[in-house]
This record gives C-alpha cells, structure tokens and sequence, in this order.
C-alpha cells in the first residue's frame, strides 16, 4: 500500500516508517472541513483491517451534517485495495448513538475494522468513551478509527492521534498538475515518539501512497498547543464529497 519516496541513506534513525492503525488499538484523525475527504482516505489505506471481514463505517444522519458527508464510490475503494463489497455503511441518528454503536460493534466478533465519522464537537467522546472504546479493541482485536472533523483534540486514551492535511503537488512535464499528495502529521503516541510528519503523494500505477518522512530540525514554535492542521481538498478517486 505504501512505498518508499525518499532516497535510500545510510542513517537509519533519521527515518521512521509511518506507523499503521494497529489492531487492538483506538485511533484519532482529525482534519478540517477541506481535508475532510483526504483524512478518510488516509485512514483507509493505513488500517489494519483483516482482508477476509467488512469494514463498518458508522456515521451521524443529521440535518448540519448532510453537506459534510462523504460517500465511498467502489473504483476508488478499489484502488486502495479494498474489496468494496466489504464496506457496510451505519446511519445513527446523534452522536450519542454514533458511540453506542461503534461500542457495540466494535465488541462483536464479525468486522474488520470499525471507523466513526464525527464532525464537530462529539461532546460525549472523553476520556471515559474512549476506554470504553479501547478495552473494546483490545477484546476483540479490531482497529477502532474515530475521524474528528472540525473539532479541536480532546484529551482522551486513544493509542494514537493524527492530523491530516493536503500537501503541494510534485508538478509534472509542462506544468501538469501531478498527483494528490497528503501531509500526515502523528502528534501524539502511547509508547512512541510523536510530533512526526510525512508527506504521501498517490501513486496511481500502483494504486497506493509513497511516503517521505520530514525531518525537524528544531520543534516548531507551536509545539506546545494540539491545534488540528487545515489545508485544501485533496482530489481522491477513493472518496466523493457532496461538500461545494
């Protein structure tokens, strides 16, 4: 799903593979409205879903919501690598519902992975949810992804948090626009370093991202503050926006 974009060097520890959403394990990506679709994209490619169970989608069916929503096409789906007869879509009608739902099957023994989709402040998502959430993971062994939308990082026990932006594009010959590109940053992570970014460029031959980590080389002048990263939508086949 992923390759390599960097030259090869002889220092490794100046490299860091970007880390998969491990099974087990409950996982924040947060982006804004206009790296709406690319966070969903990002967090398709990099689940570790078992290939051979459904990946259940659980979302919010409210009013404020509609324009924000993103509706998965098959092609696209594909193109991850994703057979798309594995997807099964949840409607819930709150937020409150959306976590009752996500818990609930998240306990279950069937999906592959379960991923909830949440825009704006998801008020009942604290510390107590997300270990309620996590205990669920590590019971039945499934990656649990909750997309955050629009909403400023909450504390909470999730293994990881991410936040997802669009990048510059590598143009091509003539000035051609060349492919999406993503800019992932792992602000935080149990057990492990974060602060690290890589830049993912789609590789459409392929069918997958090729990475490039970026090396700091002093913390950033906000590195005290949690502040989810914006950027422009990226364009991916794996995602249709009903957003203007």
């Amino acid at each position: 799903m992923f390759q390599s974009h960097a030259p090869p060097t002889t220092d490794p520890p100046t490299r860091t593979a970007l880390p998969r959403l491990a099974k087990g394990q409950l996982h924040e990506v947060h982006a804004a409205a206009d790296g709406w679709a690319s966070a969903l994209a990002f967090a398709l490619a990099t689940i570790e879903a078992d290939p051979a169970r459904p990946i259940m989608l659980l979302r919010v069916r409210k009013a404020k919501a509609r324009t924000m929503r993103m509706e998965p096409c098959g092609e696209g789906w594909a193109s991850l690598g994703l057979d798309p007869a594995r997807l099964v879509i949840v409607d819930a009608p709150s937020d409150a519902a959306l976590l009752r739902a996500g818990l609930d099957t998240a306990r279950c023994p069937g999906p592959g992975a379960v991923v909830l989709e949440a825009w704006g402040p998801l008020r009942e998502y604290d510390l107590v949810a997300s270990r309620r959430l996590i205990l669920a993971a590590e019971g039945s062994r499934l990656p649990i992804v909750v997309l955050r939308g629009d909403a400023e990082p909450r504390a909470s026990a999730a293994h990881t948090r991410w936040a997802v932006s669009n990048a510059p594009s590598t143009p091509l010959a003539m000035r051609a626009p060349g492919p999406p590109a993503l800019l992932v940053e792992l602000q935080r992570r149990r057990g492990g370093p974060g602060g690290l970014t890589w830049r993912l460029e789609w590789n459409e031959e392929h069918g997958g991202f090729r990475e490039e980590p970026i090396i700091r080389t002093e913390p950033p002048a906000d590195a005290g503050t949690a502040a989810p990263l914006s950027g422009a939508v990226v364009s991916l086949a794996a995602v249709r926006t009903r957003a203007a």
